[in-house]
């Protein structure tokens, strides 16, 4: 019974968040394009961050409900796994779809602070500290590293004439559900949470003799960072099929993004994040991915169906992978 009823919070909860990111995302970009703000900066910062509110509130909530003294590792496990699911299966699917076409542009700005944002969350994880976690001082870091990416996309954002698309609403209609959206991540972060959690706890420690630590961290990298990247999966499949590249690519980019430096430095700063031996193996396997990704993207200026299907490929072996280490096979 409990099993049923955690699978049910889960389902419930995904769909809490999928919807309201779709909310927070139409409603942020109309108010933004009231004041006159680019087109560009609600590209990057906005969808992205709409995008990526499943993932804030999973592991926000997550650092915010552990136990004085403990580590949120599924705080860190969702957002290293959301990280790897946008770059594999993800930009994968999308360019198995349509081939995904990449603007010159994203060579000086977005990927470069993509690698960054990937190396820098490794080298606090292996140098900053010995305490395998991520505590506030260095959850500062991230934030002012986030900073700077929004400053940066700004400043480019006032040298664009791109005007863009965006359904504009009634600003009374995009202020309540603006409301409407944020209440319904924070249900839906604080329902997958609980029953990511729950069903780790009382499946796999019980049937497959996982210790907690283990069983979390796979619900976290697999489940949860699956179903928190819905809303990228859907943006950057339309956008591809609408011949919206820049939003396809641009979407998955601005989200890791975002996950890494706002979401980990925000939750960082209230609980440390723990990061155990499986999760600094899967920080490499982001990185490495990443790597791949961006080298793809600037070879031809295009990711092609052979590519996304390489790309989804190595997501399904990475699952093999974290399934078999979590039962202590590997």
């Amino acid at each position: 019974m409990d099993y049923v009823f955690n699978v049910g919070l889960l389902i419930i909860g995904f769909l809490f968040l999928v919807k309201g990111a779709d909310f927070f995302v139409a409603s942020s970009s109309s108010i933004a394009r009231k004041f006159n703000v680019s087109p560009l900066v609600i590209g990057l910062t906005l969808v992205a961050f709409g995008t990526s509110l499943p993932e804030l509130a999973v592991s926000f909530i997550a650092s915010l409900t552990v136990e004085p003294g403990a580590t949120a590792d599924i705080a860190m496990g969702n957002v290293i796994g959301s990280n790897i699911v946008n770059i594999t299966l993800i930009l994968g699917l999308t360019a198995l779809a349509k081939p995904v076409k990449v603007s010159k542009t994203m060579h000086k700005k977005e990927f470069p602070y993509l690698i960054l944002a990937s190396v820098l969350i490794l080298l606090l994880s292996l140098f900053f500290q010995s305490d395998t976690q991520i505590v506030w001082y260095e959850a500062i870091i991230l934030l002012i590293a986030f900073i700077g990416y929004v400053y940066i996309m700004i400043k480019s954002g006032k040298n664009s004439d791109d005007q863009g698309e965006f359904k504009v609403l009634d600003m009374k209609k995009a202020i309540f559900l603006l409301i409407l959206g944020l209440a319904g991540v924070t249900t839906g972060g604080y329902m997958v949470t609980e029953g990511a959690s729950n069903l780790a706890t009382s499946v796999l420690v019980s049937f497959f003799s996982m210790t907690e630590t283990k069983a979390i961290t796979l619900v976290g990298l697999s489940i949860v960072a699956v179903g928190t990247s819905l809303p990228e999966m859907v943006t950057s499949i339309v956008a591809a099929r609408k011949g919206e590249n820049e939003i396809a690519f641009g979407n998955l980019v601005g989200s890791n993004i975002f996950n890494i430096l706002f979401i980990l430095g925000l939750s960082g700063l209230f609980n440390p994040l723990g990061i155990n031996g499986d999760v600094m193996i899967d920080t490499y396997i982001m990185l490495a991915v990443t790597v791949i990704a961006v080298l793809m993207a600037i070879s031809k200026g295009v990711v092609t169906k052979k590519e996304g299907l390489l790309l989804t490929l190595i997501y399904v072996s990475y699952v093999i992978y974290i399934i078999l280490r979590a039962l202590s096979i590997l």
